[in-house]
C-alpha cells in the first residue's frame, strides 16, 4: 500500500469520526442534520475499505452502490448495506423537494443509530488495521 494510499484511508477515517460526533451533537436537536451526518460518517468509512481495496468509487453518496462496489463475497458488504436507509440524508433532507415540501426526520431514530454507526467504525478499523498489518506482513 503506497504511502498516499494510506493517507487517503486516514483521512476518510478521521473524517468519519469528526461527521459521527457532528450527528452526535447535533441529532437531539436538529435531527435532519444528525442524519446527514450520520449518512456521511458511513460513506466516509465505505470509502476507507474501498480505499483499501483499491476500488474507485466515483462521486455517489448512495450507500448501497458503496457496498456493492466491495463485491458480492467481501465480508463488510452485509455491514454496510444495513446503512443503505441512511442514503437519503445525503440529500433528501438538505434540499427541499420541488413542491416545498421539507422531509420530517424523527429525532428518535437518529438517536437510535449512532451506536450502530459508531460499532461499524470499530469494526471497519479493526479490519484496515488486518488489512495493514497484513500488507506489512507481505513486504517481509
Amino acid at each position: 500500500m503506497t504511502d498516499q494510499r494510506s493517507r487517503r484511508i486516514d483521512g476518510f477515517l478521521l473524517l468519519a469520526s469528526e461527521e459521527l460526533a457532528a450527528a452526535r451533537q447535533l441529532a437531539p436537536l436538529l435531527p435532519r442534520q444528525g442524519a446527514y451526518f450520520l449518512q456521511q460518517s458511513v460513506e466516509k468509512l465505505a470509502r476507507a475499505v474501498l480505499e483499501v481495496e483499491n476500488v474507485p468509487a466515483g462521486a455517489t453518496h448512495n450507500l448501497r452502490f458503496l457496498a456493492d462496489l466491495l463485491g458480492e463475497r467481501h465480508v463488510l458488504k452485509a455491514a454496510f448495506i444495513e446503512f443503505d436507509d441512511l442514503t437519503p440524508a445525503s440529500t433528501r433532507y438538505r434540499y427541499p423537494s420541488p413542491s416545498g415540501a421539507v422531509s420530517p426526520v424523527k429525532t428518535e431514530q437518529v438517536v437510535a443509530r449512532l451506536s450502530d454507526v459508531d460499532r461499524l467504525a470499530s469494526i471497519v478499523r479493526n479490519y484496515i488495521d488486518r488489512k495493514r498489518s497484513d500488507t506489512v506482513t507481505k513486504d517481509d
